[in-house]
């Protein structure tokens, strides 16, 4: 019997019973099925097994993207179902229980390779990793964060801002798109580099190759600062503090639904607005 893993945000009234609904149209297909709320500190829910056949998320991009890392240790495909705003990662809600349970019996559904980003902060033994992005911050005391950005150990740049997005193409429409950042095709190998409020007119989105190391130093003078990843998991660093960020060793196993219709551009066009021009 194969096993499929329901993730509800706890948040979301209507995630909770549609999450129910899609456990007993699954259950009638012969499915194991789990059911699990959404936790944002632990790092092992103890839900997924590496024979799970699929991971669901009912929820946000918000909900997707804490169940993302759960999916990224045990290489689980993981599909999401959308009851937040605006959902670039998530599929829709509008459809009913019993057709999601039908697609997953019948497979009707594309696995596409999301990259991960690594934070490796050697001066703390710890690593972080981020399917959006990975963003560095001022301390609230501080007017600025002074920070080295260096390319496969070429300085590039001395960045004076309130903060960095290094994001993967997968997060350049959320944080980094809000920060003056480029929408990046999903298929690209790159990350992007986006700095928050930069103090000079010459700093710039910068793109590089995803095979690229890249590192931030923090200036000695700051006042210590913040590492995010992903928008909740958060440490505070001292000044001077060195972060070395690359590609993951392993990506993310994106389930999106088989419909000629719906794809990364028309995603876009529907979020962003980007209707064509009538006279």
């Amino acid at each position: 019997m194969e096993k499929v893993v329901i993730f509800y945000n706890p948040v979301k009234l209507k995630a909770l019973s549609k999450a129910e609904s899609l456990a007993i149209a699954l259950e009638q297909k012969n499915f194991e099925v789990v059911v699990s709320a959404t936790k944002q500190t632990a790092d092992d829910w103890g839900v997924l097994t590496k024979d799970t056949k699929l991971a669901v998320v009912l929820g946000g991009d918000g909900s997707f993207l804490i169940s993302a890392r759960q999916a990224y240790l045990y290489d689980v495909a993981l599909l999401g179902i959308n009851y937040g705003h605006l959902g670039f990662l998530s599929e829709f809600g509008n459809v009913s229980m019993r057709d999601f349970a039908e697609i997953i019996a019948t497979e009707n559904y594309q696995i596409e390779r999301r990259s991960f980003i690594k934070a490796e902060i050697s001066s703390l033994d710890t690593s972080l990793y981020a399917l959006n992005e990975i963003v560095v911050n001022r301390n609230r005391k501080s007017n600025l964060l002074l920070t080295d950005l260096y390319i496969d150990k070429n300085l590039l740049h001395s960045f004076r801002s309130d903060g960095i997005v290094i994001c993967t193409p997968t997060g350049s429409t959320a944080y980094a798109l809000s920060a003056g950042g480029a929408v990046m095709d999903p298929n690209i190998h790159a990350f992007q580099i986006v700095p928050i409020a930069a103090h000079s007119l010459n700093s710039r989105p910068h793109v590089v190759s995803d095979s690229q190391e890249i590192v931030l130093e923090s200036n000695e003078s700051n006042l210590s600062f913040y590492i995010q990843a992903d928008g909740y998991q958060t440490l505070e660093l001292p000044p001077g503090t060195k972060i070395k960020l690359s590609r993951a060793e392993n990506t993310l196993k994106l389930a999106k639904i088989i419909n000629a219709d719906r794809n990364f551009y028309s995603i876009l066009r529907d979020k962003m607005k980007w209707g064509s021009v009538t006279n």
